[in-house]
């Protein structure tokens, strides 16, 4: 068999499958597999030597895809042998360590090949590659350095009784040249070679890594560690719940596995060997705390971790006192347990479970949070408790709108709105939880003040007192005793209502009506209401429907010289049944007269111009007052005067309130008598006695022989004329009006 022939068969020995078919011209491939078995198919069944299958094989493919298995050892040093194991190698493989070619690697067989650490590798996988294929390793090759190198140890805990098994490489020095360090504190070499060392830890060992020096080659210490059984000489804080960050205190923790809180997992993080930093996790309950390690054995504390209680919450979020509320959360049953609504002491729990509890709420109980407390310790819910409301009193009882008001009471505390009557207020601001301060809102209604929280609602028992409002009136008019109902505002709690200054009866029907009787003697004007935040008054008058049947008369002398003085006498009667009142007067004097003098029984008269008038003030049902006017006639003739009279009240009877008076002027009624003739005589007398007639008499015994002369006078510049004929018998003549 040829050097081709024996390359064909190592190619068959490592795995390649054949399919051959018999054809008339010889043997044809049909396909080559891999297996480590070879199976040729035949139309028929056919005997053949070994030289015939070295020929076929003659014909194969020489080269297959190379396939790295392993290698040996895993780690070295540059230079040193490394025996590759697997398959499809052949010469002229090029070998690489993490991509560092070595050149001289020598291709044993198919399936082994010998190379070295090339200078400069590091590490990384092998690699061989045969004509186009390249094989990989599955693992990476180790490049160590020259010294002493730790591939492994076991056991990997224990304690100075233990005896480790260190191997790895380099170890050739005696082994008294050796030291061997368990976290920095020397073992003791019994036994060993140049990949192995039989070592036992140090008295006190602790958890840490094993650390290897020979003089003149250099130290290496272990990637892992020699794990020593976890010490817990405390913790703190000795009490928390779940969330609460405790500090383990001992030894040996580093790489510890696990940190449970009486059997529970917790998340935690190992600061250094001697410090764990634990969460306590949710569901924790009263008990040891525990740590595992890759150590066989495990660390428990001697005493208990105290599990606080944890208030998650409580249903109903409000309610009075004595009725029972239910509050959730966690270790509620440990040891005697205590309830607090704020600073108040509730009684013993009805129910207790580690999750939940019921209590009622106590008298004195205010809004506040509830705290639970356990042998363990106390914890105090986020949320407040809420007690319903109640207003004790409020200061000022009333202001204007924009004031501030004091609320005095209790449970205020997350009020969500303050009221007048209804009307929420302007602003407010929660003092503490006996206090409110409100601003008066704009047209706030006389009622109670409420204040509103997550509890419900109170109403203040007094009232607030807004400016009373009047709107209207009905009815407008009327007399003493008329039934008045006023419709506005803030009537509550009125303490006055007047008709034009005086005072009356009256009765508050609601906050908005309220009736008044007209008093006794009440007067045309506006009607006010006072209430304890003031006092206000209708924009109309009530008008009183009282009469003044006033009535005026003059007396006057029907006819006056013209030099003489005489008086107008003017009386103003007030004919009932009511006061008249603001009497006055306006008496016009004839335009021919001089005002001498002028008086008044009351009030005051005006004088200077003509009319005159006067201020008479009141007249009382039946009474009367009077004026006096004394003038002087300037000219003859009949002269008038008139006077008017009125009052506040509406008259009845407006006919007899004017009143005149006519006076006739006259000059001294004189007969002057001469003879005009021998037989004749002419009487004559002033034009301005023309309300005078010319009589005669012949008889001056009798004063009733007068007789109306006939004969009509004759007007003669300014003077009346009669001519009378003379006879024997005496006639006398005079004027009569």
């Amino acid at each position: 068999m040829n050097a081709r022939q024996r390359q064909s068969v190592f190619d068959f020995n490592s795995g390649l499958r054949y399919k051959l078919r018999l054809i008339r011209d010889g043997w044809k491939i049909v396909s080559a597999l891999h297996d480590r078995n070879f199976v040729m198919t035949f139309k028929q069944q056919l005997r053949f030597s070994l030289p015939i299958f070295s020929l076929i094989f003659g014909l194969l493919p020489v080269n297959a895809a190379p396939v790295i298995e392993s290698f040996s050892p895993p780690y070295a040093s540059v230079g040193e042998l490394v025996v590759i194991s697997g398959s499809g190698f052949a010469s002229g493989a090029v070998v690489k360590f993490n991509e560092v070619q070595d050149t001289t690697a020598f291709v044993g067989s198919s399936v082994n090949i010998n190379a070295h650490v090339p200078p400069g590798a590091t590490t990384g996988p092998v690699t061989v590659k045969v004509g186009s294929s390249t094989a990989i390793s599955g693992t990476d090759f180790k490049v160590i350095g020259p010294g002493p190198y730790i591939d492994n140890f076991s056991p990997n805990s224990g304690d100075s009784g233990t005896s480790v098994t260190i191997t790895g490489a380099h170890f050739t020095a005696p082994l008294q040249t050796i030291t061997v360090m368990f976290n920095g504190v020397m073992g003791q070499i019994n036994g060993g070679g140049s990949d192995t060392l039989l070592v036992y830890p140090p008295n006190g060992v602790t958890t840490g890594p094993i650390t290897v020096t020979i003089p003149n080659l250099g130290t290496y210490t272990s990637v892992s560690n020699f794990y020593v059984a976890p010490v817990i000489t405390g913790f703190s804080p000795v009490s928390g719940r779940t969330g609460t960050n405790v500090v383990i205190k001992g030894v040996n923790f580093t790489g510890a596995t696990a940190v449970k809180f009486n059997g529970l997992p917790a998340t935690y993080f190992v600061t250094n060997n001697t410090t764990i930093g634990a969460i306590v996790p949710e569901g924790a309950t009263r008990g040891p705390i525990r740590v595992e390690t890759p150590a066989a054995n495990v660390a428990i504390t001697s005493s208990n971790f105290l599990v606080q209680p944890t208030v998650f919450g409580f249903a109903p979020g409000f309610g009075p006192v004595g009725s029972s509320i239910t509050v959730t959360g966690a270790n509620f049953n440990v040891g005697t347990t205590t309830v607090k609504f704020g600073g108040v002491s509730a009684a013993a729990p009805t129910s207790v479970t580690a999750n939940s509890l019921v209590v009622k709420v106590p008298a004195g109980a205010t809004n506040a949070p509830i705290t639970v407390t356990t042998a363990d310790g106390s914890h105090t819910s986020s949320q407040i408790f809420y007690v319903p409301p109640m207003i004790l009193n409020f200061t000022p009882t009333n202001s204007a709108p924009g004031t501030t008001i004091q609320i005095n009471g209790a449970n205020f505390v997350g009020a969500t709105d303050v009221s007048f009557n209804g009307t929420p207020a302007a602003a407010f601001n929660v003092t503490n939880n006996t206090t409110i301060g409100a601003i008066v809102p704009v047209g706030v209604h006389t009622g109670p003040i409420s204040v509103t929280t997550p509890a419900g609602t109170t109403n203040s028992d007094q009232f607030f007192y807004g400016v009373p409002i009047i709107d209207s009136f009905t009815p407008t008019h009327g007399l003493p005793g008329t039934n008045v109902t006023v419709l506005g505002d803030n009537f509550q709690g009125v303490t006055s209502v007047k008709f034009n200054g005086t005072s009356a009866a009256f009765s508050t029907v609601d906050n908005g009506t309220l009736n008044a009787i007209v008093p006794t003697n009440a007067a045309t004007g506006p009607i006010s209401i006072t209430g304890p935040a003031g006092t206000t008054s209708s924009a109309s008058s009530f008008v009183l429907d009282y009469t003044s049947d006033l009535g005026v008369t003059i007396a006057a002398p029907e006819s006056v010289l013209l030099s003489g003085l005489f008086t107008y006498v003017i009386t103003i009667t007030n004919n009932g049944p009511f006061i008249a009142p603001n009497v006055t007067l306006t008496n016009t004097l004839p335009g021919t007269v001089s005002l001498r003098s002028a008086s008044t029984t009351q009030g005051t008269l005006a004088t200077g111009a003509n009319p005159v008038t006067g201020n008479l003030g009141d007249i009382p049902p039946m009474a009367t007052a009077t004026v006096t006017l004394t003038v002087t006639p300037q000219i003859t003739g009949e002269i008038t005067d008139i006077a008017t009279a009125s009052s506040g009240y509406a008259d009845p009877v407006s006919t007899n309130n004017t009143a005149q008076a006519t006076t006739t002027v006259y000059v001294v009624p004189v007969l002057s008598i001469q003879k005009s003739s021998t037989n004749a005589v002419q009487i004559s007398w002033s034009v301005s006695l023309s309300d005078f007639t010319l009589q005669f008499s012949d008889d001056l015994s009798s004063t009733n022989n007068w007789t109306d002369d006939p004969t009509q006078p004759q007007f003669v510049g300014d003077q009346k004329v009669v001519t009378e004929t003379l006879n024997d018998t005496a006639r006398f003549y005079r004027l009569k009006r």
